[in-house]
């Protein structure tokens, strides 16, 4: 089943929040000019009740009489205002019958009602204009004193405006989101691009050729973190790759001589006339070159499980001194038949985290390096403490290392003068092996080295009381 591409998904949801989007904006739009409709309808009938209240206040009757809601004057002036209201007067005559009287704006004032309370006529006035329409009105109550001030507004007007505003809404929503959805195509088309340029370029980077990187920056940030983890795993795996043939005809060239030698060795001890001594020497020699093959052959195999993460390190709190002590032991006994110094560290118990074997191993094989190319001098042990770390330096006044040399020093089989490091005995992997345990152990390995003067190798390990 084939999957849908991201520009028409992104279409098809931006549809659909369109949709939504612009039909809640006409819902919102309408109910807000319908809210200030309604107020400003409130504003005014508030304004005319003021005015009518403010009336009634300030005319009395010149002879100290009263009409039954209002002087004369003042009712003349108030249905001139025009403005649509009711004003009611509950006031108590002869044997004490209640009568309450009203003024209209086209009527003039009369008795209703006779004996009711103000609130009955209240809501008979509000029941008669329900019975009207009570949608299309507002009407406003006021108390003052013995009045009761009622005014009218039609809300037709506003209710009109706001039912040609939804109209135009509704027959205007579908246009608009055609338009919208238009105008947010082309900005999907536009945002993908960068997309479409990076699995093009992703595609354009071919097995044989691992060369090719995807253009940063690529003008978007995400698809730049992205194309730069791209380019990241290209540059791991071309590295992967390099080792790997590196490796190969590393391998190739290093197993070649061994074979070459075994097979010389075997063609002259076959041949005549060889007496019981000489074939024996030739197996002695057939068997010390079975030996190396088989170590170089452990430690390729001991980097393949180290670098698969297959090798069990621990990561514990061991004591450095103990570890340092038994290879110091271990160097002397190298260094018998040598004109050697052994200087050992100062055995005050250190505590670092890792794997006191894996560390063992380390030494060990930076401390043989150390005795194999020192002719006479010193091979000295030394514990530091930095930043949080426990650092075992292995010094010696060897030959040293250019400077040019340091950066492949941990390469697999790399010699800076082969011919003569074969005749010392080593596999060109002891460098390599002690790096990748120091790795294994989270920690690292440091070279200082002068030609003619000497090296410094200083493993770098954390402190036990640091968090690993």
């Amino acid at each position: 089943m084939s999957e849908p591409r991201v520009a028409d998904l992104l279409r098809l949801r931006l549809t659909r929040l369109l949709w939504a989007a612009l039909a809640l904006h006409a819902v919102v739009l309408t109910a807000v000019f319908a809210l200030a409709g309604e107020s400003v309808l409130r504003r005014s009938l508030e304004r005319s009740a003021d005015v009518i209240q403010s009336l009634l206040g300030r005319y009395a009757d010149p002879q100290g009489e009263r009409t039954n809601v209002a002087p004369a004057m003042l009712a003349d002036q108030l249905l001139g205002t025009g403005e649509a209201f009711l004003i009611t007067r509950a006031i108590t005559e002869g044997q004490g019958q209640n009568t309450t009287y009203f003024l209209t704006a086209d009527m003039p004032a009369k008795a209703v009602a006779p004996g009711a309370s103000r609130d009955e006529i209240h809501d008979r006035l509000v029941a008669a204009i329900t019975e009207r329409g009570r949608w299309r009105y507002r009407v406003l109550h006021r108390r003052a004193g013995e009045f009761d001030i009622y005014v009218v507004g039609r809300r037709a007007p506003y209710l009109l405006a706001v039912a040609v505003g939804t109209v135009a809404a509704l027959l205007l929503l579908p246009l608009a989101v055609v338009l919208v959805r238009r105008a947010a195509g082309r900005s999907v088309f536009e945002t993908l691009i960068p997309l479409d340029r990076v699995v093009r370029q992703t595609g354009d980077i071919a097995p044989h050729d691992l060369s090719q990187r995807i253009t940063m920056p690529t003008g978007v940030q995400e698809l730049s973190i992205l194309a730069e983890t791209i380019n990241g795993l290209v540059d791991r795996v071309q590295r992967s790759q390099a080792a790997l043939e590196a490796f190969t005809a590393d391998a190739s060239h290093e197993l070649r001589t061994p074979l070459t030698h075994l097979r010389a060795q075997a063609q002259w001890a076959l041949a005549e006339h060889r007496g019981l001594e000489e074939m024996r020497d030739a197996a002695a020699a057939i068997v010390r070159e079975v030996d190396d093959t088989t170590r170089m052959i452990e430690d390729l195999l001991l980097l393949a499980r180290g670098e698969n993460r297959q090798l069990a390190v621990a990561h514990e709190p061991f004591d450095v001194a103990a570890v340092v002590q038994e290879v110091e032991e271990i160097t002397r006994a190298m260094a018998v038949d040598r004109h050697l110094d052994v200087r050992g560290a100062e055995s005050v118990p250190t505590l670092a985290r890792g794997d006191a074997l894996r560390t063992r191993q380390i030494l060990l094989n930076l401390a043989t390096n150390a005795v194999r190319y020192t002719g006479t001098g010193s091979v000295s042990f030394e514990i530091q403490r930095q930043n949080g770390h426990v650092g075992i330096a292995v010094h010696d006044t060897g030959i040293g290392i250019d400077a040019e040399h340091l950066g492949r020093i941990f390469d697999r089989f790399f010699r800076i003068e082969p011919s003569r490091a074969r005749s010392l005995g080593g596999t060109g992997l002891g460098l390599t092996i002690a790096r990748l345990l120091a790795e294994l152990q989270s920690g690292h390995i440091e070279v200082a080295s002068q030609l003619g003067k000497g090296s410094t190798f200083t493993l770098w390990l954390a402190a036990a009381d640091q968090r690993p």
